[in-house]
């Protein structure tokens, strides 16, 4: 009798799991069903009327099972309303608490009705294949109403405010918090560097968002500038700025006036401060701005080709210098045009020797005395970061470069993107920057291309990135809060998608 009980409590927990997971993940495809909403709550109450349902039909005997039918849903519902009204921070809705067992009775029915049709019309020794092959389709169905149901407001800018805001709450809760938590957020397993630096363009890029939000949605502006102003309170700390230190033996902040490039870092702060004080915030920041500038114009001009190596010993990444760019151009417009002949002295030289033969694109990479490479690739993902920051810099020379990198890297397809390599095939693979390539496409130059395709109103390449986002990334929303559910894994890719998405001129 014991080990009879013993048994029934395994098969019990093996069925509750199996079902559990079935109906989570196809709640993940069907958001045009329900709410969307995957916080604990949901999975919590998903869990809870799966064990009852299952220890019902597990410990019930055959012959006395449609008397009481009724008792586990009694049950659930008791328990759910009692969470519903006494547990603290509970954000489910009374609605999903007493209705979303029929979610769990769909799938119960669908399962059977799958079982039952491929037992009584699939008798050949492939059945089995062609039960994964149904029921892939079916996955596939799903997944394809779930993208268009999650891209049906990206028609305009006041469709998608809901959808943009909510993203940056998301954000916002994330790194706006203590600097060493920010670091947490990023991958551990890319190292000390690349946290640094992923945190860093976190909230450089979640800045870069807030101050295109502010724009879009004045209402927004008086709390975006406290927001940036603890993002630059957090890229200011030491647990961040460490990265750069680490890699210059010296402290980037500390040493203004010394001659060590450290672009990377303070090029990234003082757009922070500028995008600051574009949407309304005070002067505290004032004489830091002025210094980081200054620092930058100096290094610039005495460097051998007006460009700063990231690191020591390294080539110089074009994109990085275009950060300190932009920032000196966005300073010289507050300014009275200062050190505005350094912007444009640049700008001359990249469209004079720095610009590819055999694409016309502004080069990813210069050697260090500011010199071509010769066959060095040209990567969509720098080349797309380069457009993006040219927007901010000179409008014609960055519609240049977008119509260009438009037609050599752009790939339509059921899942459409900018490819990483637009001379040579590259199916699959791995890079830092770029991310993982898969059918040739890039997904942060992807990504990066929605901030281009937004600035010169191209709709259709715009909506078309945000689709392949969806199809890759999968929304899903908890509260008043949605993300990616990629952010998981790289927050930084969804701060890039709130800045790009949002960079209207």
């Amino acid at each position: 009798m014991s080990d009879d009980f013993f048994t029934r409590i395994i098969d019990c927990m093996w069925k509750t799991c199996k079902w559990f997971v079935l109906q989570v993940f196809l709640y993940f495809l069907t958001p045009y069903l329900w709410n969307y909403e995957y916080g604990v709550e949901t999975l919590s109450l998903i869990l809870l009327y799966t064990l009852f349902y299952v220890a019902y039909f597990e410990f019930i005997p055959k012959e006395r099972l449609f008397n009481c039918l009724l008792f586990p849903y009694i049950l659930y519902s008791t328990t759910a309303l009692l969470l519903y009204n006494f547990a603290d921070n509970w954000n489910a809705p009374i609605w999903t608490c007493l209705f979303l067992p029929l979610h769990g009775l769909i799938c119960f029915i669908c399962f059977k009705l799958l079982k039952r049709y491929s037992k009584r019309t699939i008798k050949t020794r492939f059945r089995s294949i062609v039960i994964c092959s149904l029921f892939l389709t079916f996955l596939f169905i799903l997944k394809s109403f779930s993208v268009l149901w999650m891209c049906r407001e990206h028609d305009s800018i006041e469709q998608e405010r809901n959808d943009i805001i909510e993203r940056r709450d998301y954000l916002l809760d994330k790194l706006i918090t203590s600097p060493q938590n920010v670091l947490d957020e990023m991958p551990a397993g890319i190292g000390t560097q690349f946290q640094g630096e992923w945190a860093l363009y976190s909230c450089s890029m979640l800045s870069a968002a807030l101050v295109n939000i502010s724009h879009l949605y004045p209402e927004t502006r008086e709390e975006n500038i406290l927001y940036t102003d603890s993002l630059i309170n957090i890229v200011m700390s030491p647990e961040i700025r460490y990265y750069d230190t680490m890699r210059w033996d010296e402290d980037p902040l500390e040493t203004l006036d010394g001659n060590s490039s450290h672009v990377s870092y303070i090029s990234h702060l003082a757009w922070m401060i500028c995008g600051y004080k574009d949407i309304g915030g005070d002067n505290k920041y004032d004489e830091l701005l002025s210094s980081l500038c200054k620092t930058m114009n100096r290094r610039i001009l005495k460097s051998k080709g007006l460009n700063l190596p990231t690191y020591p010993d390294e080539s110089i990444y074009v994109p990085d210098m275009l950060v300190a760019i932009v920032a000196l151009n966005q300073y010289a417009d507050m300014h009275k045009g200062k050190y505005r002949s350094t912007v444009k002295k640049w700008i001359k030289r990249a469209q004079k020797d720095w610009i590819d033969n055999g694409t016309g694109l502004l080069v990813s990479f210069l050697d260090e005395n500011g010199n071509l490479y010769k066959d060095a690739p040209i990567k969509g993902s720098y080349s797309a970061l380069n457009c993006y920051y040219l927007t901010f810099i000179d409008e014609t020379f960055a519609h240049q470069q977008y119509k260009k990198l438009k037609s050599l890297f752009w790939k339509d397809g059921f899942i459409s993107g900018l490819k990483e390599y637009w001379d040579r095939f590259c199916p699959i693979g791995i890079d830092i920057d770029a991310g993982p390539i898969l059918f040739e496409l890039s997904p942060s130059g992807t990504a990066f291309f929605a901030g281009s395709s937004a600035f010169f109103h191209d709709a259709e390449i715009r909506n078309e990135i945000l689709t392949t986002a969806e199809i890759a990334g999968h929304t899903i929303k908890i509260g008043n809060k949605r993300h990616y559910l990629l952010a998981n894994v790289a927050l930084v890719g969804e701060a890039i998608m709130l800045a790009m998405r949002t960079n209207f001129k």
